[in-house]
């Protein structure tokens, strides 16, 4: 893992991918409903999402993404599941503490991507 950022961010610490989806504009909707994310820039043909330090970016494919994850580290990540389950987001693995020395969880996201959220234990 690279070395922590020096901001000192209240939550997400750092993530900027771009995924490729079927449809942007309901992605992007999706990340802000559900997962909380700010919403720069939305067309059917490019969507930018923020949380924090945590940027993702969408573009348009024809097919679902396949083979991909990503995680994102917290400081707090008790509060952000809560948050999200309240929201209604499919979590397919609990919050709990894993061997590898995290606390984490996983969800679903409207394009069948598994989004990780874990804090160092």
């Amino acid at each position: 893992m690279p070395a922590r950022p020096t901001s000192s961010p209240a939550q997400f610490v750092q993530c900027a991918p771009l995924l490729m989806v079927t449809d942007v504009l309901a992605t992007t909707r999706y990340y802000q409903d559900v997962l909380g994310y700010t919403c720069d820039f939305a067309s059917k043909d490019y969507g930018v999402v923020w949380r924090e330090n945590c940027a993702i970016h969408f573009a348009p494919a024809e097919d679902a993404p396949t083979g991909v994850r990503i995680f994102n580290w917290l400081n707090d990540v008790d509060s952000y599941y809560d948050e999200i389950k309240s929201q209604g987001a499919n979590i397919t693995v609990d919050i709990d503490n894993r061997d590898y020395n995290m606390r984490d969880f996983c969800i679903e996201d409207c394009n069948g991507v598994t989004v990780v959220f874990g804090q160092d234990l």
